[in-house]
């Protein structure tokens, strides 16, 4: 279990950096940011938090995207 505190989203790294990222309703999940990325589905602009196994992605549009980050830990 990972006991580092959720942060708010706002301060997530930007950089490619591997976290875990998550939203009340939904759940959490391990993802990474990349400002080049596009989901054509729910997408009006680049930038999207993805999976680093190039599974789901998970957009900020129209406030449907994460709320919430901490590092990620690992086998945690």
């Amino acid at each position: 279990m990972n006991d580092i505190p959720w942060e708010d989203i706002s301060t997530a790294p930007r950089d490619g950096t591997i976290i875990e990222v998550m939203e009340p309703d939904t759940g959490a999940f391990v993802m990474r940011w990349n400002p080049d990325g596009f989901n054509m589905l729910t997408s009006k602009r680049p930038g999207v938090w993805e999976s680093p196994s190039d599974g789901p992605t998970w957009t900020e549009d129209n406030g449907l995207g994460p709320t919430n980050w901490r590092p990620y830990r690992p086998g945690r």
